[in-house]
């Protein structure tokens, strides 16, 4: 389990630098619409292609951010049943939750890289004005779905291997959705971090 564990923490790290980078760059196309919009506003020109950039840097960013989400327990879930239920089996549906999806992200992936491989082989462009080989977006989309995937691969083993082990607390502290405390410290922070995790 120590190898499981250390390749967690890598791929914490490259989670980290992953949402950094596609934070950044949502922020640049922001710079680029605004842009875009006083050019056509005041000097009646386009820039070009603002538009179709704009749509392949979110959905990378998209698919960047889930690894670090997941690692964070941010996702979104309807929890209402979930935290009046025991511990104990807390800890079977987290586990659950994480193993599905896990088998969700591979297949999406799977998906994903036959879209890419098709693409690649019929030398697909946009039909816009900027005619980008679409392969190049689609395999930074790629790339973030691959490493959602290898992250939840390795939150369900640490996860399943903690409940076998009977470490209900670690469970959780993996993959349970996290309690009001947690997010009112993670709201008191600043961040969706909570202190812990810093």
């Amino acid at each position: 389990m120590r190898w499981f564990e250390k390749a967690l923490k890598l791929s914490e790290a490259v989670s980290r630098l992953a949402i950094w980078i596609g934070g950044i760059s949502v922020l640049g196309v922001t710079l680029l619409i605004s842009a875009e919009v006083m050019l056509r506003k005041f000097f009646i020109v386009s820039t070009g292609g603002a538009d179709e950039i704009s749509g392949y840097v979110l959905a990378i960013g998209f698919s960047w951010a889930l690894s670090y989400t997941a690692l964070k327990r941010a996702h979104v879930r309807i929890d209402a049943l979930y935290t009046r239920t025991p511990l104990q089996i807390r800890a079977y549906l987290d586990c659950l939750s994480i193993v599905s999806l896990a088998v969700f992200a591979v297949i999406l992936s799977y998906f994903c890289l036959q879209v890419v491989l098709d693409t690649i082989e019929l030398n697909a462009r946009s039909n816009t004005t900027l005619g980008t080989p679409l392969w190049i977006p689609q395999v930074l989309w790629l790339m973030g779905l691959l490493l959602f995937s290898l992250t939840c691969i390795l939150l369900s083993v640490l996860a399943v291997a903690a409940l076998v082990r009977g470490d209900r607390m670690r469970v959780h502290e993996l993959v349970g959705s996290r309690t009001a405390d947690e997010e009112l410290a993670a709201e008191m922070s600043g961040s969706f971090i909570t202190p812990e995790d810093r």
